[in-house]
């Protein structure tokens, strides 16, 4: 069978593991596979085609996806679609792709694609090769990924992991999927869990999960060496070449690594060595590619003398975080055994406060250095609350001399098809705001205390006025500054009674820059983009 595996073409961090999942079970039946992102032409009929999905957000990009994937099949009942989306929207994705493939939840028998061999999908390794198949580079795609668990002991209504997943439980064949895979593609230096709640199970399961961890590299000393690019890339082209699929972008990438090479100060005879064969081109080989294959040992060698030798950390990333409520003393001193990082809370309502509090100290007194933490917004707090979490990770990270890294996510409701959801204590143009502060460090706040203060405002007060700020104004603040605009909006803004700075917030959040009262239309001009300069795209936006 010929397989399409099909992701859309939105922006994400992590590669789609249920695709690379079903990679494997494919390529396990002798079919031959191949991975796209996006909307892409064919020049051929697929026997089988399989749609992930993302959040619901995504709906549009999903509906448009399928439309154009229907006519690459002979049949609409060989389209598939599966993933967070496809669980939450069943009903809808079948009224408006008039599909009946749309698997809700894991794929814990192979019976849901129609096959009788009754294999769990879900259990099986990853297949990294199909992400050398599209030109799209995740962001964390040069990293082990895996689950020890799956599902949650919580029920939060922000969540759809119980929907997903359903209850905790332990799947740990963590040994098995990393043995694999280093097998088939080669080591990789860092690890990406999954599991949505580890501090979930129990005491003995979370012991046996560190160990087996332990026995597979993630120590808390550095053991990690750069495996060679050559080695690396000439194994994926033999097996790319087994499997009938193009090499071309693989037989690139080893001459670029050739160029990459030559570029360094090497010693005169290997130089001289690599000229030699590259002269044979025409004559021994047949391109630069085969050169290159041909001679993998002596390039590996050289390459070898010139990598950086000392050993590297690896390091465990639980990358959907822990739950401070559930993080003991007991559990901490298990979980001290792995190179964690970073150490990942949630922290997402204030009045977890003091308990977030302690599970930060209690992981610093155990030695961890580094902290991310995601803080909800937008849901049932208010801009205040988010002022203060952000504040609170500010002087936390001071006391205990470490880095906390805040995450502000915006809350989304799990069933929504389309980003703009305003929480009942915020606003719309508070929300921009919030966006255009975050934007300046890509979405991550590092804890310091002089950028805090810049960002946000030294106190709730000022971080409101911010928040009031025209976009424009907000965004390229050293230079409205500068030319004294911030100085007079702030002036002007100031003198509103607290009636009328709602009004103008109602105004300007529902994207309105005109009212009947004078005062407030004198302020509004300071929100028309067609009043504000015209040379603000080329003026440097660092807060």
């Amino acid at each position: 069978m010929n397989i399409l595996l099909v992701e859309p073409a939105y922006k994400n961090k992590y590669p789609p593991m249920s695709l690379m999942k079903i990679s494997t079970y494919h390529k396990n039946l002798g079919d031959h596979v191949y991975f796209t992102k996006g909307l892409n032409n064919s020049e051929k009929k697929w026997d089988r085609i399989y749609i992930t999905t993302l959040f619901t957000f995504h709906y549009a990009d999903v509906i448009k996806t399928v439309k154009h994937y229907k006519k690459f099949v002979s049949s609409e009942d060989n389209i598939f679609i599966g993933g967070i989306m496809a669980t939450l929207l069943v009903s809808d994705l079948r009224r408006d792709t008039g599909l009946k493939n749309i698997i809700s939840g894991r794929l814990l028998d192979s019976s849901l694609l129609g096959f009788g061999d009754h294999v769990n999908i879900d259990s099986l390794p990853l297949d990294y090769d199909i992400l050398y198949d599209c030109d799209y580079k995740y962001p964390a795609g040069d990293n082990f990924f895996a689950y020890t668990t799956r599902g949650c002991v919580n029920r939060c209504p922000f969540c759809a992991v119980p929907i997903l997943e359903g209850n905790l439980n332990v799947t740990n064949n963590i040994i098995d999927q990393i043995t694999i895979a280093r097998a088939n593609y080669g080591d990789k230096r860092n690890i990406l869990l999954m599991d949505n709640n580890i501090l979930g199970i129990s005491i003995p399961d979370l012991e046996n999960i560190v160990t087996n961890l332990n026995e597979l590299g993630f120590i808390n000393e550095p053991n990690y060496h750069y495996p060679s690019k050559f080695v690396k890339l000439s194994d994926a082209y033999y097996r790319f070449k087994e499997q009938a699929k193009s090499t071309a972008d693989i037989a690139m990438a080893l001459c670029d690594c050739l160029d990459a090479l030559l570029d360094k100060n090497i010693a005169k005879k290997w130089r001289e060595l690599i000229n030699k064969e590259i002269s044979n081109i025409g004559c021994l080989y047949n391109d630069k590619t085969q050169m290159i294959l041909d001679n993998i040992d002596m390039l590996a060698e050289i390459e070898k003398t010139y990598s950086y030798k000392k050993s590297m950390q690896r390091y465990v990333d639980f990358n959907q975080g822990m739950d401070a409520r559930l993080l003991t003393e007991e559990k901490m001193a298990i979980l001290s055994k792995l190179p964690i990082k970073p150490f990942r809370i949630a922290f997402d309502n204030i009045k977890y406060e003091e308990i977030y509090l302690k599970a930060i100290r209690l992981a610093s007194h155990y030695g961890v250095k580094e902290f991310s933490n995601y803080l909800l917004y937008n849901f049932e707090d208010s801009p205040e609350e988010l002022y203060k979490r952000i504040k609170i990770n500010v002087d936390l990270s001071e006391e205990i001399g470490s880095h906390i890294y805040s995450f502000p996510m915006k809350y989304e409701p799990i069933e929504n098809k389309s980003r703009g959801h305003i929480g009942t204590n915020w606003n719309n143009h508070y929300l921009r705001s919030v966006k255009a502060i975050l934007n300046v460090s890509k979405g991550v706040f590092g804890g310091n205390r002089s950028f805090f203060e810049r960002a946000f405002g030294a106190d709730e007060q000022e971080f409101f006025e911010i928040l009031a700020m025209p976009k424009d104004i907000l965004t390229y603040r050293n230079y409205y500054e500068e030319i004294g605009i911030t100085r007079k909006w702030r002036q002007d803004f100031n003198q509103l009674s607290e009636i009328e700075k709602n009004e103008v917030l109602r105004l300007i959040s529902q994207d309105e820059y005109c009212s009947k009262n004078t005062t407030i239309n004198y302020i509004l001009k300071y929100y028309r983009h067609d009043l504000l300069d015209k040379k603000r795209n080329i003026i440097s936006i660092a807060i």
